[in-house]
């Protein structure tokens, strides 16, 4: 479920919060966890509200019958009630035993959210004029109606501390996992907050290294930017840079490619336009010193 980048995201905003902030070691490694199986929620609600909308669906297509509006509900009947993946997320045993475990009830306390995102739907371009297979449906409503839909990121606001910031990531991931799942209209959903331990301990393992931020990596980076005073680099290009020097020292099985090319890719997201050059540079040149001083010493899976 979550990945290692996400990992990453979720250890530098603790970071940030450490150093903006009193909060103290202890409190942020409980909420690495508690944050994960918030953003493992949001995931899971952005998937039920799927299956909401499917009943919304069947509602309408009733109504409309009863009122003898049958032409109407064709296209409702093809693209949602008849919809494979719709309806393979719709009685997905799994994600009902999720909802419990969670008290997912968001969008049954608030069933006019639903009502309003398909009525939303119903008005779009997308629907009127879909002429593409019912496997694409699902993805380009998400895309282009659910996730910049303004009302339900309002409301995901209100509902859990931090889900604002992980809507992005999230959108990201039900897209992906939408565009999987539509090949044969169904889907296995992931049932795991993390893929597997190695990626949890990971997270725990960088947080409990980076948070002691010793004076040999302020010195070291010190060093690669003369030019620069501490005041200078921004608070996030700081911590960025400190957690991929530490993953160059401290995780033999990760490569060195792999680490800065991560880091650049995140500080595109939440740093500063220029921070990516900047940071690739300044990190090329801090492994290469540490390589030739033999601080870096990778596993036969590190040096791939």
């Amino acid at each position: 479920m979550l990945n290692r980048r996400h990992i990453r995201i979720k250890i530098l905003q603790l970071l940030y919060s450490k150093t903006t902030g009193k909060t103290d070691n202890r409190s942020l490694l409980k909420q690495f966890e508690q944050t994960s199986q918030n953003f493992y929620k949001l995931f899971l609600t952005q998937l039920i509200l799927f299956k909401e909308i499917f009943i919304e669906s069947i509602r309408v297509v009733d109504l409309n019958e009863k009122k003898y509006f049958k032409e109407d509900s064709k296209l409702i009947v093809n693209l949602f009630a008849e919809n494979k993946l719709l309806k393979s997320i719709h009685s997905d045993k799994f994600l009902v035993k999720a909802s419990e475990k969670y008290e997912l009830n968001y969008w049954t306390n608030n069933i006019n959210k639903v009502q309003n995102i398909f009525k939303e739907i119903l008005s779009s371009e997308i629907f009127i004029n879909y002429s593409k297979s019912e496997n694409s449906f699902v993805q380009d409503i998400y895309k282009n109606v659910i996730a910049c839909n303004n009302e339900l990121f309002d409301f995901y606001e209100d509902c859990e501390i931090g889900w604002v910031d992980d809507f992005p990531l999230v959108n990201t991931m039900v897209l992906n996992w939408l565009i999987n799942s539509s090949v044969n209209g169904s889907a296995s959903i992931p049932t795991k907050i993390f893929k597997d331990r190695s990626d949890k301990k990971f997270g725990k393992e960088l947080f409990k290294i980076a948070v002691k931020d010793d004076k040999n990596t302020q010195d070291l980076i010190n060093e690669h930017t003369p030019e620069w005073d501490n005041d200078r680099i921004a608070v996030v290009d700081m911590i960025i840079l400190k957690m991929c020097i530490h993953e160059f020292i401290s995780f033999p099985s990760i490569p060195v490619k792999v680490s800065i090319n991560e880091y650049v890719e995140i500080s595109k997201e939440y740093s500063s336009p220029n921070s990516s050059t900047f940071i690739n540079g300044v990190l090329n040149n801090i492994y290469r010193k540490l390589d030739k001083e033999g601080m870096i010493n990778k596993n036969k899976r590190g040096s791939q």
